[in-house]
């Protein structure tokens, strides 16, 4: 097994550096040459003093299991201690952080640098809002409003360090469905709160303006759903449904304006 402490590149850190390497070896000269690190990060980090200290694994229990279990520890070569005093040395956050890295799930360890997320979860949110778009079609609201929530919810909930964009995309797309779902139930209030989240994760998506609109209309605020049109109108001006839908709104301004 490797040690559970290793760098991309040999460099002076002011924390001590295990001299045993794992049956992997060292990184050879082509993993090294393809890390392309700070210049200025890297001369700071040369200036820095280094030790090199002697470590050892060792197993030890885990307290309080059934049946007893134990895991490996970095611990110094003299004494056998994670934390010791006499060898200036302790190993407590790296034993920690090797045991999170072995016993984690997959989703909470961000992958290497460039690796694109899995298919799987784009999948799954697909498949939940085309399910939702079906019960929407045949009528089924609360089935159509169910599915909407899960792919939203798929979506918010991707690790951090994958594109953000993603998940907007995503989330939008769903709520945006949603918003035409509780409008078709006459939950107006519902439908004008997802058009909302809609233009405050995609602005410029004329279709977030476009449900806000009618969900404005929905609740007889028409002076506000005509200037939720004009919001979306500078974005794409030429956009037919949203103009189509102001000659409405309009109509209906005029129309209150004779009572």
């Amino acid at each position: 097994m490797a040690a559970p402490h290793a760098h991309p590149h040999p460099h002076p850190h002011p924390h001590p550096h295990p001299q045993q390497v794992g049956p992997g070896g060292p990184p050879g000269p082509n993993v090294l040459q393809q890390f392309n690190g700070d210049p200025a990060m890297q001369a700071l980090l040369d200036s820095l003093p280094t030790r090199t200290v002697p470590f050892a694994f060792v197993e030890a229990p885990i307290p309080n299991t059934q049946p007893p279990q134990s895991q490996q520890m970095v611990v110094c070569a003299e004494h056998k201690l994670p934390s010791c005093d006499a060898c200036n040395v302790n190993y407590t956050a790296l034993n920690y952080m090797h045991q999170f890295l072995r016993t984690a799930p997959p989703e909470a360890i961000p992958p290497p640098p460039n690796v694109q997320p899995p298919p799987q979860r784009a999948e799954q949110i697909k498949q939940a809002k085309e399910a939702g778009n079906v019960a929407f079609k045949a009528g089924n609201i609360p089935v159509a409003v169910q599915n909407y929530s899960r792919s939203a919810d798929m979506a918010l909930s991707r690790p951090p360090w994958e594109l953000a964009q993603l998940s907007k995309e995503e989330t939008s797309i769903a709520l945006c469905n949603r918003s035409a779902a509780f409008h078709l139930a006459g939950a107006w209030a519902n439908a004008l709160a997802d058009a909302e989240a809609v233009i405050a994760l995609r602005r410029p998506w004329t279709k977030g303006h476009f449900r806000r609109a009618r969900a404005l209309v929905g609740l007889g605020r028409f002076e506000e759903a005509h200037d939720a049109i004009i919001d979306g109108l500078q974005f794409e001006p030429e956009d037919k449904e949203l103009n189509a839908f102001l000659a409405e709104v309009d109509a209906k301004i005029e129309e209150q304006n004779k009572l």
